[in-house]
């Protein structure tokens, strides 16, 4: 795991989701109250932002967790490392 990527994800997390008492590695969407489709649609675009990353419909699905958000973010990063020959 990056740790660069992780930290940048969890300031993420947390700059969105103001006042959530869950710590942020521990966030789901079931137990998060500020998680709703629009809070999911504002991770989405904000991860693609970020991370220079296009997000499918089929893994915004999926999208239900930090856990999930960083395995996704690292997924795309090490395919996109592989594809263009260099660091990210």
């Amino acid at each position: 795991m990056s740790l660069e990527t992780a930290a940048m994800l969890e300031r993420m997390f947390d700059e969105l989701m103001i006042g959530e008492t869950v710590p942020v590695r521990e966030r789901t969407k079931l137990m998060c109250l500020t998680w709703d489709s629009l809070m999911q649609l504002r991770l989405i675009s904000a991860i693609e932002q970020e991370f220079q990353v296009t997000i499918s419909d089929e893994e915004a699905v999926d999208l239900n967790s930090f856990t999930a958000a960083l395995a996704l973010v690292q997924e795309k990063r090490q395919a996109k490392k592989g594809t263009d020959g260099s660091r990210v």
